[in-house]
C-alpha cells in the first residue's frame, strides 16, 4: 500500500473513475475506489472531497444532490471525456481519421468531437517551422461516389451506445422498409453498431414486436431488408428509420458468443450469397491487373500471365454483395471464369444494363 500519491495522479484517477459511471456517485464511493485503484492507505475522505471540488472548478465534474440522501455529496462527470497528449504527427493522423469517418457516414454529435477537433487543430498549428491551413493539406476520399449520410438522430445513437455498455434492453419505435409507412415497436437487445455505406446500422435481437391492429406481416411472409425478421430473431436496423427509443420492461437475453464480424451477423448487414468460401477465377484487363498488383483483392490472391499475354487471377473469398458490386463496377476490365453462379450473375446484370440502352 502507498502512503502518498501526487494530487495530479489522484485527480486523473477520479476523472477515469467517474467516466465509468452512468449515475452520480457519492464522495464515499469515489474515495473507496480511489484508494483501491491507487493502493492508498491513510488517505482521508476530506482530501478526496477537495480533489473533487478542484475538478468541479475547472468544469470536469459536477456536484449534485439526490433526494434519496440529502446529506451526502454526489458527483457526476461533466467534462469532455478526453485526456490526450498528442505529437503533431499523431494529431495529423487523428485529423485524417475524423475526416474519413465523417465522409463515410460516421456523423458523431458536434459536441462529442468538437473539443477533440479543436485540440487536434491546435496541436497542428503549433508547428515551429510552417503555419499552414491544415484543412488544405490533409484529406481522405475514394474514387467512388459517396452517398449523403442517412439522417440518424445523434440522441438515438448515444442511447444505443449506453444500452450496449450497460447491457440494457430497449423499446424501439421503427419505420420498417416496405411496410407502407406503418410504424412498429420492437422490444430488443442491442448487439452492435455498424457504420457502413453512409449509414449506421444496429444489430439486435428482437424478442417482441408490437404492430398496429391488422398490420402485422403474415407468418412466414418475406420481410423488408433492414427490418425485424420476426420475434425471437436477430436482425439489422437502419438508425435513420428509428422514430423513438425508450426503456423496455422485458428481460431480453443476448445470443451467446455474439460477434458482429461473424457470417451469421454479417448476413443481416449485407447480402451473403453463400456461407462457404468460393474459388474466384478472373481474367483481367491491363488497368485492373495493374491496380490489383498494388492493392490485392485478398491476401491469398495469385496472378499469372497466360500464353496469350493475358492475366488471370485466382483467390478465395465469400460470395457477397460487395464482391458482385466490385465485379460489375469493373465489368469492362474483368471476365469471370469461375464460379459459374457468379459468372451467370454478371452476365445477366450486363444484359439488363445493355437493354436499357438498346434504342441508342
Amino acid at each position: 500500500m502507498k502512503n502518498k500519491v501526487d494530487l495530479f495522479d489522484r485527480r486523473d484517477c477520479l476523472r477515469k473513475i467517474l467516466l465509468g459511471y452512468k449515475e452520480p456517485q457519492s464522495t464515499t464511493v469515489l474515495h473507496e475506489r480511489l484508494c483501491a485503484e491507487l493502493e492508498l492507505e491513510n488517505h482521508i475522505p476530506k482530501s478526496t472531497q477537495r480533489d473533487l471540488e478542484a475538478l468541479e472548478r475547472i468544469g470536469d465534474v459536477r456536484q449534485v444532490k439526490l433526494d434519496s440522501d440529502l446529506r451526502a455529496n454526489f458527483w457526476e462527470w461533466a467534462g469532455p471525456g478526453l485526456d490526450l497528449t498528442l505529437l503533431p504527427t499523431e494529431a495529423m493522423t487523428v485529423s485524417a481519421i475524423i475526416d474519413h469517418a465523417a465522409r463515410f457516414g460516421l456523423q458523431a454529435p458536434p459536441e462529442m468531437l468538437g473539443k477533440l477537433r479543436k485540440y487536434v487543430d491546435g496541436v497542428m498549428r503549433k508547428g515551429p517551422h510552417r503555419k499552414l491551413e491544415w484543412a488544405k493539406r490533409i484529406t481522405t476520399g475514394t474514387r467512388f461516389t459517396v452517398l449523403q449520410p442517412g439522417r440518424s438522430n445523434p440522441d438515438h445513437v448515444a442511447r444505443i451506445q449506453d444500452a450496449l455498455r450497460y447491457n440494457e434492453p430497449l423499446k424501439v419505435t421503427y419505420l420498417p422498409r416496405d411496410a407502407g409507412g406503418v410504424e412498429c415497436v420492437y422490444h430488443l437487445k442491442p448487439l452492435a453498431l455498424s457504420y457502413q455505406d453512409s449509414n449506421i446500422y444496429l444489430s439486435a435481437y428482437v424478442l417482441i414486436e408490437e404492430w398496429p391492429e391488422g398490420c402485422a406481416p403474415e407468418p412466414g411472409a418475406k420481410r423488408g431488408k433492414y427490418s425485424s425478421n420476426g420475434p425471437n430473431t436477430q436482425c439489422a436496423l437502419m438508425l435513420h428509420r428509428v422514430v423513438a427509443i425508450g426503456e423496455s420492461g422485458w428481460e431480453i437475453p443476448e445470443p451467446g458468443n455474439f460477434d458482429v464480424n461473424s457470417p451469421e451477423a454479417q448476413k443481416h448487414l449485407m447480402t451473403i450469397h453463400d456461407n462457404e468460401l468460393v474459388e474466384l477465377h478472373l481474367r483481367l484487363g491491363v488497368n485492373l491487373h495493374n491496380r490489383l498488383s498494388e492493392n490485392p483483392l485478398t491476401a491469398d490472391q495469385f496472378m499469372e500471365q497466360t500464353s496469350d499475354g493475358k492475366w488471370e487471377l485466382r483467390c478465395t473469398l465469400l460470395d457477397t454483395q460487395g464482391l458482385r458490386l466490385f465485379l460489375l463496377s469493373n465489368a469492362d476490365e474483368i471476365e469471370v471464369i469461375e464460379p459459374p453462379v457468379i459468372r451467370a450473375h454478371v452476365r445477366e446484370a450486363l444484359r439488363r444494363a445493355v437493354s436499357l440502352y438498346a434504342d441508342d
